[in-house]
This record gives C-alpha cells, structure tokens and sequence, in this order.
C-alpha cells in the first residue's frame, strides 16, 4: 500500500471516531472563587438545558455533563463564565469577576447616537466601527475624516504591518533604517530619528505637507506608542484606522499632533472603563508602557517542587533511583512527578539513566490523557527523541480525531522523523475536511496550518511532484524568523509579553476572563498554539515573557516553542524548547529574538 493510500485509511478510520466523541456523560467538580473567598450559591448550569446544580457553601460543585456541552456559571453582579466540556474535562475551579454594567442614556426623544454598549454588539460586523481608549467611534458618525482598513486586507508581504499601511495611503511617507540622510537643506535631515534604528518612521499626508512635520503616533488596543509598533503580526491585525483631523486627534493632546494609527487586533481587549470597576478609563495610560527589570524572573530562579530538591542531592545515578523509588510511592498518581522526574534524570544522567524507564511508565499510566501526553511528547522533542514523540502523536489522534490540532501535531510529527511524503498527505487531508466542513476555517489557526504546509512543501517541493493533491496548495512566501507557540492543556490561560529594545511592551492575554471568544473558538475547533512572524531586519534584542494564570484542573501545564530562524530558506534551522508553567503570577523571561534571530534563554 502506497503512503498516501495509507494515510487515508488510516484517517478514514479515525473519522468514525467524531460520531462517537461527544457521546459520554461525565462528572465534573470544582469550586468557585471571587479570586480570595470560595462563593456560594452560584448558578451552574448546561446551556441550552433545564440542568443545572448550584454550588454549597464552600464554594464546591459537582455537575453530569457530556463532551461538547457548555457549562455556563452566572451569579449576581458577576460576569458569567461559559466553559466547553471536553474529554478530559473533570475538575473546572473558577475565579469569577465582577461585571461592568454600562448604563444607556435615558431619553424622552428617539435616540440618534448610539450606546456604546450597541456600538460594541455592533463591532464583529460593521467594518466602519474602532475600538479606542475613549470607546469605539463610528466612522460615520465622527464628524471628521477616518480610513478604516480590514486587517485581512493588509498585504503580507511586506515588512510589518507599515507596508500594509503605506499600500493603502500611497501619499503617506515611511523612513526606515537606510534611509536617513543628515544635514544640509534636505527635509529629510530635519525628521526625527526613533529612539531604535530599527524602527520607521511614518508620516501621513497631512504632516508631510507641513515645513516641520510630526510623525503619527499609534494605539494599539487602549495602548498609545510613539513609535511604530512594528512587534504585531499582521495576521494579529482585525482593524485598522487612520486619523489624521485635528479634531480627531485633540484627545490625544500633543501625542496626536501628527496623526494617529489605530490598530485593533484580533487577540486584544480593552474597554472604556477599568476593568473589573465601574471607573473611568485611566487616562495616564496613554503613554508608552515600560517594563521594569526587577519585574522578571528568570525560570532558573523559580522555586522547584521538594522532589526535585531531594534528587538534585542525590551524588550517583544508583542514589538517584534509589531516591525516585522511594519518592514514587507517595507521589504514584502525580503526573507532574513522573515529568519533572523525566527531565532530571534525562539531564542529569543522560540514556545511562531511568529516563526510558520513566518514558515507558508514562505512556502506560496515562494513557487515555491526551493533556498529559501531549506533556510528554513536547519533552521527547526538546531532548531530540522525534520518534518516541511520534509514537505518542499518533496515540493522541486516536483519542482526538476531531481536534484540529491533532492533524498539525502529526503532520509536523511525520516530517520531522522525514517521512514528508506523509506529513502532506495529512496536511492535505486536513484541507479536504475543511472543505467537506468536518472542520471550520479560523482567522486564528487556519493561517498557521497552512504556513506548516507551505514550508514543507518549500523544503521538500521536489518530493511532491506530480501529485496533484498536493501541488496545488501555494507554498508560503514569508522568510525571516518564526516562533510557534504551542501548550499541552486547553485551559490554560497565561499572558504573553513582548518587550521591544527599548522596554517597551505589548501583551496577548490568553484567559476567559480577558479574551473569552478565543478560548470558546479554540476548544470549539480544538487547537492551543499562536504564532508571531519576525520579519528581517529588526536590530536589538527583544525579549518575550510568559505569566502564567492557572489551568482551572489540578493537570499540568506545559508550553512548546518551536524556534525556526532562516524560514523558507535553504538555511532554515528548527529548535524547540518545553517550559513547564508552575507559579502563578511571575512574569517568566522564556525567550530573546536578537537583531532578528530567535534564541533561547531558559
């Protein structure tokens, strides 16, 4: 049987599975916080039906539910909180927060101008709708000019978001490293130079006509930057507006003065008030964040738990195994000892020591949680065994066929123990059943998908000639450095942070309570990775933290990152690094990107 024969069956089989997947009621229990006191009496129920417990005194709840189904807590003054039951759904502890109700001008005439809370229902659909600082503006209603630009409208191909910008305002001008030329008579001696080289400089239309222009300025989701924010993804980018009217920009008082880029992205929330409080907007946050550095930990500064400690003792492998039997009869159901053990022992004492042994114990006692393996498997990759990651790749969509991110995990699985021919096949797949609707299109996943494909297919295009399945699919033409990011457990929420040279930074935050739509989409489809593209040349050193907020279940949480410097070139190199997420709270320094060039620093 041919490869590509193979594969099909092969996942012809596991798509039997999706009928049977959501079919099994289990019981699922947890308790239910303010943040500091457990809450009583909080409505817990199945949407869409009459069932539902409340929860006791202590806070604590126990609920039946099947896979698929959406549990949906709700409590007085609280925002309610809707969670995807999944396979391996059993414990759910959840923190609710307090909700903000927007109070709507009471008229005694029809009303013209809409509530912001109207404009906000409005936003997914009317392309004439930004999000700012001071609430969302309406395009036509302003009262000025304003370009509103669809992200998925901005071309790729460029740089960074700027070369999306300038195609659309063809008379705005861009400076960019280079470009410079001081002294003399030359308008271009008088601009000002950005803090980093690295950086352009934009000046729209209206500035560029004045003798000594202004630059624009930008905000990005309630966040104002002097300079161009040139960090965010264009993929991350769902809209964008231009303003360039002194009374549009006055708000922003002198930071205005030369016109203003608003960028909504499609990962970030904000709104008019604190959240959390029925307060004004902060209006002293209209400046350039600034990270400190005592406000970063280094992983290797992190507390470690206490068995780690006694086999760190531990002065020959005969001890260390000693210790680790002993140490296993009081932790035997803890899969964080069982990992944590893995590392130390693969570390410490390389093939000579119990790490296959551990391996092996793994694989058998959790054999039916694909979080767990999932775990497992990002540690066989970080220590270079691709085909022991494999092996459980291929066990986790038996479990999961009707995840989408069970086909990106084996496809990139099968190319990395070189067996191309079937990591596309699978890619191909996967589109098929896009196309057939067994699985949604993303703004989100889908981009990243196929930008594995299109690298696959540009380093190995002379593999795949003459199958048409294939060849079809366009090959991906960004080239620059690459960081996929990837985690093991659906509820994991965490906080990315990216510090440019200067230390000034942008936060994605990946939790319900900030950005529940994604989460929804993700266990919905059934994907946990995000990616950001650094575009070449970017001088300086950028630095990306992770803050870790908890996982809702009493499971580990692991994060992946997978570094590929030279994408799409023949030069192209692949690391990947595993971070498991323990402390909650500490803004973890993860990884560097250096003058373009991703490095790891834990």
């Amino acid at each position: 049987m041919s490869s590509k024969n193979y594969i099909l069956l092969f996942v012809a089989i596991l798509l039997a599975q999706f009928s049977m997947a959501q079919s099994q009621t289990q019981s699922i229990q947890g308790i239910v916080t303010d943040g500091s006191q457990p809450m009583e009496n909080v409505n817990i129920h199945i949407k869409d039906t009459p069932d539902g417990v409340k929860t006791n005194a202590e806070g604590r709840y126990t609920i039946n539910a099947e896979e698929g189904q959406i549990l949906v807590y709700s409590y007085v003054g609280k925002k309610s909180v809707e969670i995807m039951v999944e396979d391996v759904t059993r414990y759910l502890n959840i923190q609710m927060y307090d909700r903000v109700e927007e109070l709507e001008e009471v008229t005694v005439t029809r009303r013209g101008k809409k509530s912001q809370k109207e404009l906000f229902e409005e936003y997914s659909t009317n392309k004439k709708l930004i999000k700012t600082s001071f609430g969302i503006l309406d395009k036509e209603k302003t009262g000025y000019a304003m370009r509103i630009i669809e992200g998925d409208r901005l071309t790729r191909a460029g740089q960074d978001f700027v070369d999306g910008l300038q195609s659309w305002i063809p008379s705005a001008q861009v400076f960019r490293p280079g470009s410079f030329r001081p002294g003399g008579g030359s308008r271009l001696g008088r601009i000002r130079r950005p803090t980093d080289l690295s950086i352009p400089i934009v000046y729209l239309p209206r500035a560029s006509r004045s003798a000594n222009p202004v630059p624009a300025a930008y905000e990005v989701d309630g966040v104002v930057y002097t300079e161009a924010p040139i960090f965010i993804s264009v993929n991350n980018i769902e809209r964008m507006a231009v303003i360039e009217s002194l009374a549009g920009v006055a708000r922003y008082g002198s930071l205005g003065a030369g016109g203003m880029v608003i960028i909504n992205t499609k990962t970030g929330n904000f709104s008019k008030t604190e959240p959390g409080t029925n307060l004004p907007y902060d209006q002293a946050k209209l400046r350039d964040n600034f990270v400190a550095p005592g406000d970063i930990v280094a992983n290797q500064k992190l507390a470690v738990p206490s068995y780690l400690e006694q086999l760190s003792i531990t002065n020959t492998l005969t001890e260390a195994q000693g210790t680790f039997d002993n140490l296993e009869k009081s932790y035997a159901n803890s899969p964080y000892f069982y990992l944590d053990a893995l590392t130390y022992f693969n570390d410490q004492w390389g093939k000579e020591g119990k790490s296959d042994e551990i391996y092996g114990l793994i694989k058998r006692k959790f054999s039916m949680d694909p979080t767990i393996l999932k775990a497992l498997a990002y540690q066989m990759e970080a220590m270079g065994e691709n085909k022991k990651a494999h092996e459980i790749y291929k066990d986790i969509f038996i479990l999961r066929p009707h995840y989408a991110q069970s086909y990106l995990d084996l496809a990139n699985s099968y190319s990395r123990i070189g067996d191309v021919e079937y990591a596309a096949t699978l890619f191909a797949r996967y589109n098929y059943l896009v196309k057939e609707s067994y699985f949604s299109l993303s703004k989100s996943f889908s981009p990243i998908i196929d930008r594995e494909f299109g690298n696959l297919l540009n380093q190995h295009g002379n593999v795949f000639k003459g199958n048409s399945a294939i060849v079809q699919v366009s090959e991906d033409d960004f080239k620059g450095s690459r960081l996929l990011l990837e985690w093991n457990n659906t509820e994991a929420e965490f906080e990315l942070q990216f510090v440019n040279p200067n230390g000034q930074y942008y936060t994605w935050k990946h939790s319900i309570n900030e950005n529940p739509e994604r989460i929804m989409e993700e266990k919905k489809l059934g994907y946990t990775c995000e990616e950001y593209l650094i575009y070449e040349p970017s001088e300086g050193t950028w630095r990306v933290n992770i803050k870790y907020l908890g996982n809702k279940s009493l499971t580990p949480t692991y994060i992946k990152a997978t570094i590929v410097n030279g994408y799409n070139t023949p030069e192209q190199t692949s690391t990947v690094k595993v971070l498991p997420l323990r402390e909650k709270g500490v803004n973890i320094n993860m990884l560097s990107i250096v003058n373009s060039k991703v490095v790891s620093v834990n």
